[in-house]
């Protein structure tokens, strides 16, 4: 009997490292990804040097961090990450600036996360996600 080959590539998991204080943005990621076809496992923590030993321990697909989090910290981790594995995306995130604040925004806002999500989706998954044509392209 010859052997069975699976007609299907292997789609190894997305693993995204989410570094905020937000708990609910767990969910939006899951959410957010669900409609293409991969398992998707979300890492959560707010400790930046948490998040590096994570990191390190199992790289990730993606990285998503909060840039403004407690003694510049976010800021640190995104540089630390780009420099240990320079084709791991890191996004920064924060929230908008109000009038009269000081800091370097960034170039996302927490209410762009699933607009961002959806834009990485499409340029490094397979599938187009169509289970959800009413969210709109970046």
């Amino acid at each position: 009997m010859p052997p069975r080959f699976d007609s299907k590539p292997r789609i190894d998991p997305v693993d995204v490292l989410l570094v905020c204080t937000r708990s609910h943005c767990v969910a939006t990621v899951r959410e957010v990804l669900s409609p293409w076809p991969v398992q998707v496992r979300v890492r959560w923590t707010s400790d930046p040097i948490d998040a590096l030993r994570l990191a390190l321990a199992e790289p990730p697909s993606l990285a998503i961090v909060d840039a403004r989090l407690e003694r510049s910290g976010g800021r640190a981790l995104i540089g630390q990450l780009a420099r240990w594995r320079a084709e791991l995306e890191v996004f920064a995130f924060e929230d908008a600036l109000v009038d009269g604040s000081s800091g370097t925004p960034s170039a996302w806002h927490w209410r762009e996360l699933p607009t961002v999500l959806r834009w990485w989706a499409r340029r490094h998954l397979p599938g187009d996600g169509s289970a959800s044509p009413s969210e709109g392209r970046p």
